[in-house]
């Protein structure tokens, strides 16, 4: 069983895969509900948790408020340093 540390690394990675797989750069947003879609249930209640994470690293911006709720897109900053992750999957 993993401990709530390594589960919230485990669901940053997914969360970054999911939103570079989709483009999510900029405009290219997705919807933070969709975020969860795929992961295994057990996990999901830390998935807020993994994106305050990466959003205080940088990584994630909160595109804001749609009208289907809270999207979020990649930093185009830190594109070498999502690639470097990525990579490493």
């Amino acid at each position: 069983m993993h401990d709530r540390a390594e589960s919230i690394n485990l669901i940053k990675k997914s969360i970054i895969r999911k939103l570079y797989s989709a483009g999510c750069w900029g405009k290219g947003h997705m919807l933070f509900n969709r975020l969860k879609s795929g992961l295994p249930a057990h996990l999901r209640g830390d998935v807020s948790s993994a994106v305050k994470n990466l959003v205080k690293d940088g990584l994630v911006i909160v595109y804001g408020r749609t009208k289907y709720g809270l999207a979020v897109y990649l930093s185009i900053g830190k594109k070498k340093e999502i690639e470097d992750i990525i990579d490493k999957l």
